[in-house]
C-alpha cells in the first residue's frame, strides 16, 4: 500500500466514532431525552441526522434528537412554531441553564463543556440538538422558526437513502462524506449546512468506487459546477436543503472548491512521480489537522 493509501486509511479512522464517544452520546442523550418527556408528553423519540446515518464527524456536535411529540401536544401544531420552540428551550433550560443551551431555527441545542472548547475534542459529547416533531401520514411536521411555518421532512428516508448508497459504493461513500464535511470544516464551513454535502455526494458520487482520493477530487470538481444549483429535500418534502446557501456563500464555496481541485490535482501528480511524501503533505493541506502529516 502507498503512503498516500496508508495516509487515507488512518485519516478514515480518525473520523470513525470511538467506543467512549458512542457510550458518552448514549449517557448524554438518554438524559435529554428524559428531561424533554418529564415536560412534554413523547410518542417517541429517536436518533437522527449524521449520527444516526453514521456520516457524522469528529468534533461530535449537533447530534441529532428527534422527539415526536404525543396527542396532549397536538394543540401546538396549530400554533406558530417559535411556540414549541419556546417551551422546549424553557424545560432545557431549567435542567441545563441558560449559558449551555441556544435556540436555532428548528430545533434547541444543549452544550457539554461549551467553554474552552477545542477543534478535536476526542471522547467527548459537545453538543445534542432536540428536533420537535408531529408524525403526519406523509412523514413529520417540524418547526420552521425562520420560515414562521411548519416544514415537512422525514429522517428515516433519509437514513435509508445513505444507506443503499453506501451499499452500493462498497462501503466507501459513508467514509468518504465524512472526509468531505471534514473538509468543509476546516474551511470555514463554506457549505452550509453540512449536510447539504450529503446531499450533493448522493448525487454527484456514482459507482464503481475507485478510491478516496480519486473520489474526492472527483467531487470537488463536480460540486464547483452544482453548489450553486437547487437541491431538494431527498425525502422530497421540506424546503431546499441549500436555502441557506445565498450568492456570497456560494461564490464562497466554489472557490474553495476550485482551490481544494487544483491542490488535489497537484497531489495526484505528485504520487504519480513517485513523490508520495509531498503528496500526503498536499492532501494534509486540503482535509486539515485530522489528516496524517507525512
Amino acid at each position: 500500500m502507498s503512503k498516500v493509501s496508508d495516509a487515507f486509511q488512518t485519516f478514515k479512522t480518525r473520523l470513525e466514532i470511538t467506543q467512549t464517544e458512542q457510550d458518552d452520546a448514549s449517557r448524554r442523550q438518554k438524559d435529554v431525552r428524559a428531561t424533554v418527556q418529564a415536560n412534554f408528553d413523547v410518542e417517541r423519540d429517536f436518533l437522527t441526522g449524521s449520527y444516526g446515518r453514521r456520516t457524522k464527524t469528529k468534533p461530535l456536535k449537533d447530534i441529532d434528537i428527534f422527539v415526536v411529540l404525543g396527542k396532549d401536544e397536538k394543540w401546538r401544531r396549530d400554533k406558530h412554531p417559535k411556540g414549541v420552540l419556546d417551551d422546549l428551550e424553557k424545560c432545557l433550560v431549567d435542567a441545563y441553564g441558560e449559558d449551555q443551551v441556544e435556540r436555532d431555527r428548528r430545533c434547541v441545542t444543549v452544550y457539554f463543556q461549551k467553554k474552552n472548547q477545542t477543534q478535536h475534542e476526542d471522547g467527548k459529547v459537545l453538543s445534542l440538538d432536540v428536533v420537535p416533531a408531529f408524525g403526519m401520514k406523509d412523514g413529520y411536521d417540524i418547526p420552521d422558526d425562520t420560515l414562521g411555518t411548519w416544514i415537512k421532512t422525514d429522517p428515516e428516508i433519509h437514513a435509508e437513502e445513505a444507506t443503499a448508497k453506501n451499499k452500493a459504493l462498497a462501503g466507501g461513500w459513508v467514509p468518504l462524506v465524512k472526509m468531505l464535511k471534514s473538509w468543509n470544516r476546516s474551511n470555514g464551513k463554506s457549505i452550509t449546512p453540512s449536510y447539504l454535502i450529503e446531499v450533493m455526494a448522493l448525487e454527484l458520487v456514482d459507482g464503481p468506487f475507485s478510491n478516496f482520493p480519486d473520489e474526492a477530487r472527483r467531487f470537488f470538481a463536480a460540486a464547483q459546477a452544482t453548489v450553486g444549483d437547487d437541491w431538494p429535500d431527498p425525502a422530497g418534502l421540506g424546503p431546499l436543503v441549500s436555502d441557506e446557501m445565498t450568492a456570497a456563500r456560494c461564490a464562497t464555496a466554489r472557490q474553495k472548491l476550485r482551490e481544494a481541485e487544483v491542490a488535489a490535482t497537484r497531489a495526484f501528480r505528485a504520487e504519480q512521480q513517485g513523490y508520495e511524501g509531498e503528496a500526503v503533505r498536499i492532501w494534509k493541506e486540503i482535509f486539515g489537522d485530522f489528516f496524517p502529516a507525512s
